[in-house]
């Protein structure tokens, strides 16, 4: 996935696998890493990305006025600082939207910024298959459970289907004592269970939900590190095409400090 200017599809056809939740922090994480970031809410149906972001007082226009030519993109989108954010609309009925406007639109936006991260919805609609359409590579996000993973499987066909090469998996919410036990799958079995390249693992963290409920994204609390925040930096670095290993600083985290450093420099912390 290393190149600039890429448009990320992050999906799962299961719903509550936390696909707002990562695709917010790996956003914040690439804003971290001195890279412009775009998070699109590609669910129309529930719209819940404003809320993790803090801004759901702050929305004037939606991703729905900018494609049917109500706006430019610009007026829609807010932010600042390196992560922007383009809004779902509030009351979306149902109205079509020609697959071409999906495709116009991020022409468009690849030229304004170096990763546009598109949170979709949990099933394959209509405009969830023009998001798709519109995006370079996939990534599949699901829980902890073999009920998930098959599900990420069975997304993963579909997007195969409609042209996707460049596909990835998150586990998110992996419990690493319940995986020695034998009571949740090991990697081991989910890898080879998968036809889906492992490109990070997000461990259970109790802190996630409590940070997420406040708005803190990864890099952005408390001067230490949490489980969670360090795999999402390795993620967004595996992102970038650099070769992390998944689980780098996860259960021996750092301060805050060391990767801000890193990343304002230039660094990859390899």
């Amino acid at each position: 996935m290393s190149a600039k200017s890429r448009v990320i599809f992050i999906t799962g056809f299961k719903g509550g696998v936390g696909k707002t939740t990562v695709t917010a922090n790996i956003a914040a994480v690439l804003c971290e890493m001195n890279k412009r970031v775009l998070i699109v809410d590609g669910d129309f149906g529930m719209r819940c990305m404003d809320l993790v972001l803090g801004y759901e007082s702050s929305v004037l226009f939606d991703c729905y006025d900018v494609l049917s030519g109500r706006c430019e993109p610009e007026k829609a989108i807010i932010g600042n600082d390196g992560l922007y954010f383009l809004p779902a609309p509030m009351n979306y009925r149902g109205e079509k939207i020609p697959t071409a406007r999906f495709i116009e639109l991020f022409n468009v936006l690849r030229k304004r910024y170096d990763y546009c991260l598109i949170d979709s919805s949990a099933d394959p609609s209509p405009y969830y298959l023009s998001f798709a359409a519109a995006a370079d590579d996939a990534i599949v996000v699901a829980q902890h459970q073999s009920t998930s993973v098959r599900a990420a499987e069975k997304t993963a066909i579909k997007l195969t289907e409609v042209g996707f090469k460049n596909l990835r998996l998150i586990i998110n919410g992996y419990r690493k004592e319940d995986a020695k036990k034998g009571d949740l799958p090991s990697l081991l079995e989910i890898i080879h269970n998968s036809s889906v390249g492992l490109i990070g693992v997000v461990p259970y963290d109790k802190i996630l939900p409590i940070d997420q409920e406040n708005g803190i994204v990864a890099l952005s609390g408390k001067k230490r590190l949490n489980n969670y925040e360090a795999a999402f930096i390795n993620i967004a670095l595996r992102i970038c095409g650099h070769r992390i290993p998944l689980f780098r600083d996860v259960y021996s985290t750092k301060k805050k400090k060391h990767y801000k450093n890193i990343f304002v420099k230039g660094g990859v912390l390899l």
